[in-house]
C-alpha cells in the first residue's frame, strides 16, 4: 500500500510541476529586389488593310506573320511590324504578362484589337529579357477607311 501512495504521490507532484506554455522560434529572412521594368520599341503595324463588304479578322502574329479570315482584305506587299518589349528582371525570378483589349480610333470610327500573343512560350513563368507581341484586328464590314491608332498597354508583375 504505501507504494501505491507513494506513486500516487509522485504523479500529483509532477502534475503540479508541468508547464503551462511552451516557446519556439524561427528565423526570419527577407531580400528587397529591384522593381520589375519593361520599355518597349517599334509598333504593333498591321498595315494596309483593304475595305470589304464583309467583316473578318486580321491577324499579325508575335513572329510578324500576317493572316485573314477574309482573303478580300489582304493587300498584297503591305509591311507589318510587331513591337519588342524589354524587361528588366532579377536572374531566378519570373514574371507574367497581361495585355488588354485595345480600342483603335480614326475620327469617330472604331476597331478592337484582341487575342494578344507574345513570344514567350506562355504568359506565366516568363524569365526572358525580351518578346515581342501580336495581335487580332477586328475589322468590320465596310468599315470607314482612315489611319486608326491606339495604345498596346502591356504589364508583367512579379510572380
Amino acid at each position: 500500500m504505501k507504494k501505491i501512495t507513494l506513486l500516487a504521490g509522485l504523479l500529483f507532484t509532477a502534475i503540479g510541476f508541468s508547464q503551462s506554455s511552451a516557446e519556439g522560434s524561427a528565423t526570419v529572412n527577407a531580400e528587397i529586389v529591384e522593381p520589375i521594368s519593361i520599355t518597349s520599341s517599334g509598333t504593333l503595324d498591321f498595315g494596309e488593310i483593304a475595305q470589304d463588304a464583309s467583316a473578318g479578322d486580321v491577324t499579325l502574329t508575335a513572329t510578324n506573320s500576317v493572316s485573314y479570315t477574309n482573303s478580300n482584305m489582304e493587300v498584297a506587299g503591305t509591311t507589318t511590324t510587331v513591337p519588342t518589349f524589354s524587361v528588366s528582371v532579377p536572374s531566378g525570378l519570373t514574371y507574367a504578362v497581361s495585355i488588354p483589349d485595345v480600342t483603335l480610333t480614326s475620327g469617330t470610327n472604331n476597331m478592337t484589337l484582341t487575342d494578344f500573343t507574345t513570344s514567350l512560350p506562355t504568359s506565366t513563368g516568363a524569365s526572358a529579357s525580351s518578346f515581342t507581341v501580336g495581335g487580332t484586328l477586328k475589322v468590320g464590314a465596310t468599315q470607314a477607311t482612315g489611319s486608326y491608332t491606339g495604345d498596346v498597354k502591356v504589364t508583367v508583375s512579379y510572380e
